[in-house]
């Protein structure tokens, strides 16, 4: 008979941490929350009128998705913006992406295709009316679509895991000026070559196309403030 499952190792979901990390998630991502800023636990009870437990979890929910960093005896801080945080994300988003396009080099069919064609469509209309917030939402999805040509559910969770680190890097690229249009303009030029069946053709211009958007970040977070070193603020 298997081992006896008792309360002591079975943990009930903590879905009220989890929606504190939410609210802490978007905090960070939009710069409400700044990078170096404290994050008072005993502040955060009281804003929140939670208890001590929950919120706690939510920031060690926020650690492990390396938004927070946790000093012992000193507390929780955001994570200041790196370039080489940013080097090592677009290195891992690179792997990620061409792999989905390599795995596919022999099922790219028009069906598998499809969502990109759809979001590449999205994006173009959006660009024209110069809106763009959902031309950003369509450009995210074509990057969901590269990774899901793999059809690796792992792949998939890890992708996701990246891109809560990813957006709020981002978030800075949004009304850059010419950006939009030159991305526009390289997710076209993907799509053309898988439509082709030119794999090779495709990985390089997807290469090329996070590359220029990584050196685009790094001059963007240039201008960011505080992205140095964690603020030493008041005790717990």
């Amino acid at each position: 008979m298997g081992a006896r499952v008792t309360r002591d190792i079975f943990q009930k979901p903590t879905t009220l941490a989890i929606e504190i990390a939410r609210h802490l998630r978007e905090a960070v991502i939009k710069g409400i929350l700044a990078p170096g800023e404290r994050l008072n636990e005993t502040k955060l009870m009281r804003e929140l009128a939670l208890s001590r437990s929950p919120v706690r979890e939510a920031i060690r929910i926020l650690e492990a998705e390396g938004l927070v960093t946790i000093e012992p005896h000193r507390g929780a801080y955001i994570r200041p913006l790196s370039d080489q945080d940013l080097e090592e994300i677009f290195d891992v988003r690179l792997m990620i992406e061409t792999h989905g396009i390599r795995r596919a080099a022999h099922r790219l069919t028009p069906q598998a295709i499809a969502p990109l064609r759809d979001a590449v469509a999205e994006a173009r209309s959006a660009l024209v009316a110069q809106d763009f917030g959902p031309w950003h939402q369509a450009s995210l999805r074509f990057h969901d679509g590269l990774v899901a040509l793999a059809v690796n559910g792992h792949l998939a969770r890890l992708h996701a895991e990246l891109k809560v680190s990813l957006r709020r890097y981002q978030i800075s690229l949004i009304g850059l000026p010419g950006l939009p249009e030159r991305s526009q303009s390289e997710h076209e030029g993907i799509l053309d070559a898988l439509e082709q069946g030119k794999v090779e053709q495709g990985i390089d211009l997807v290469v090329e196309h996070i590359t220029n958007l990584k050196d685009a970040l790094l001059k963007a977070i240039l201008d960011i403030p505080g992205r140095g070193a964690p603020q030493r603020g008041d005790a717990q």
